[in-house]
């Protein structure tokens, strides 16, 4: 699955796989422009320490990438369908979320930077 969000700002930007539409027990995609950085996470909490890179062995995404360009965070990566231990990307209904910060580095999105929705394939 390659994915390209481009948000109207400079922030860092998530994408989430969900079994719930809620945040916890999520798997994301998270761009961080300040250490130029894509990685997936698991969304363990609402606190920032619960939300954690996976570890190397997990970390298989390709052609990843964030950039600023003219005031727009573009977010690019490629994503395998199904990997052991994690939430399968069907095709079919996916429940996705959405969020970013107000600033470069991950931290607090607030309750207007985030939302859920469905993804068919």
């Amino acid at each position: 699955l390659t994915m390209e969000l481009i948000h109207d700002g400079e922030s860092w930007l998530g994408l989430a796989f969900s079994e719930t539409g809620g945040m916890v027990g999520s798997e994301a995609v998270i761009g961080l422009p300040e250490e130029n950085a894509v990685q997936k996470y698991n969304l363990g909490g609402k606190y920032g320490d619960a939300v954690q890179p996976m570890l190397d062995d997990n970390q298989t995404l390709s052609d990843a990438s964030i950039q600023i360009v003219d005031g727009q965070t573009i977010m690019k990566f490629t994503k395998l369908l199904q990997e052991d231990g994690e939430i399968e990307i069907l095709s079919g209904k996916n429940i996705m979320l959405f969020a970013h910060g107000g600033y470069l580095g991950l931290g607090y999105h607030g309750p207007q930077a985030r939302m859920a929705f469905e993804l068919t394939l």
